[in-house]
């Protein structure tokens, strides 16, 4: 990426920053997958990488299936996701030239999960039927974003999100 895009990545970045507050939860988006039942109703500020949800690929693994380590995202503020918005069309002009990123960021917000603790944990193929969120209820969890902070933008070639058509508005 050329100087001039990093330095607009990196400022539009700082631009959609914000301070964590003390009566939230700071966890990884693993750790969460764990038990999202756990952190129903609370407040977290979660880390992962934006790309249609809140994702992160964990070092477990189920047997027959994906660790469900992604959360859909909803809307609380507009001014949260319009700077998110910003990046992401930065990001997406740079990935139709043929580069793969990665869009870290801490969301803030409050869990939504119908999930309950599991005794096999997320990887339990009997209990662990409780999907309801996003688009086709493919999610096991909501956010309810009202910020979003430590937003970092890496390019990593190997990256398995494609961004090159993510966004949707006018470029």
């Amino acid at each position: 990426m050329g100087q001039r895009a990093a330095g607009l990545l990196i400022a539009l970045g700082l631009l959609a920053s914000c301070s964590s507050r003390p009566e939230e939860l700071a966890i990884g988006l693993c750790d969460l997958s764990r038990d999202y039942g756990a952190y129903r109703n609370k407040s977290l500020a979660v880390r992962g990488v934006v790309y249609y949800g809140l994702r992160q690929t964990c070092q477990a693994t189920c047997a027959t299936r994906r660790w469900p380590s992604f959360v859909d995202l909803v809307a609380d503020r507009d001014d949260a996701w319009n700077a998110l918005a910003k990046i992401e069309q930065a990001v997406e002009r740079e990935a139709k030239k043929g580069k793969r990123f990665e869009i870290w960021v801490t969301a803030h917000g409050t869990l939504n999960t119908q999930a309950r603790r599991l005794a096999g944990g997320p990887c339990d193929e009997v209990g662990s039927h409780y999907f309801g969120y996003g688009h086709l209820g493919a999610f096991p969890a909501e956010l309810v974003v009202t910020s979003f902070s430590d937003i970092q933008v890496i390019e990593n070639a190997d990256s398995p999100y494609d961004y090159a058509d993510i966004y949707h508005g006018a470029l």
